[in-house]
């Protein structure tokens, strides 16, 4: 009997604020979030906790929803659509290559205002951006992150347990290449991943053609990360 998967894609202004908030406090994959946002925004965000982030935020967010209300509603609705016509056949489809069951069965999708993706393992959360025209494959794409982490980040018998955080991080990036290969028409277009990972993913991707295990591809890019990360 196949396992049903839920949903629930909500706006909500803190969850919003929250990733505005990190983006102001955080490089990650070789990308500097804060140049997509106002260098005055960005001034008053940096260094600050967040709850006072909020009292600036909450207010700009608000003004910010006004003026987009037409893209944030069509965002609403269409991720709404692609995502009861490609989520359960995504996640069903993630447990074939991947031959392991999805780790929990429901998830949270937060709309976000800006274009950046963070994400929570352990609560099932993806933050996807309203301008994007592909949240079904944005969902994947964290998807083979929570699978990863579940099954061999957190797994004290897995080698990638033993992998540096630097190492675990450029390697988890890079496995959605996985994506590119598998999960067509459900996506319609590659993901491309950051530019820091790209040759690695070429790499990866030349093993899975010729083995399509992902056991032996984790085990392969373990090593090879090693080799490259010391």
């Amino acid at each position: 009997m196949k396992t049903t998967y839920t949903y629930k894609i909500l706006q909500n202004i803190h969850e919003d604020g929250r990733n505005w908030w990190s983006a102001c406090n955080k490089f990650s994959h070789g990308v500097n979030w804060k140049k997509q946002i106002d260098d005055n925004l960005v001034n008053k965000l940096a260094g600050t906790t967040k709850s006072d982030a909020e009292k600036i935020l909450i207010p700009f967010l608000n003004n910010l929803y006004i003026k987009e209300k037409k893209n944030i509603d069509y965002a609403q609705e269409f991720f709404e659509g692609e995502f009861a016509k490609k989520f359960q056949k995504g996640c069903e489809k993630m447990e074939e290559v991947m031959k392991r069951p999805i780790y929990r069965t429901d998830f949270t999708i937060f709309l976000t205002t800006l274009r950046r993706g963070p994400y929570n393992k352990s609560k099932g959360q993806v933050w996807t951006c309203i301008y994007w025209d592909h949240p079904v494959a944005s969902f994947l794409h964290e998807l083979c992150h929570f699978q990863f982490i579940h099954y061999w980040r957190e797994n004290p018998d897995s080698e990638v347990f033993k992998l540096s955080n630097d190492q675990f991080e450029f390697l988890k990036e890079s496995l959605t290449m996985i994506l590119d290969e598998d999960f067509f028409p459900l996506i319609r277009k590659p993901d491309y991943g950051y530019d820091l990972h790209q040759e690695f993913r070429k790499e990866l991707k030349e093993f899975w053609k010729k083995e399509k295990d992902f056991d032996k591809l984790v085990e392969f890019g373990t090593n090879e990360i090693k080799k490259l990360i010391s």
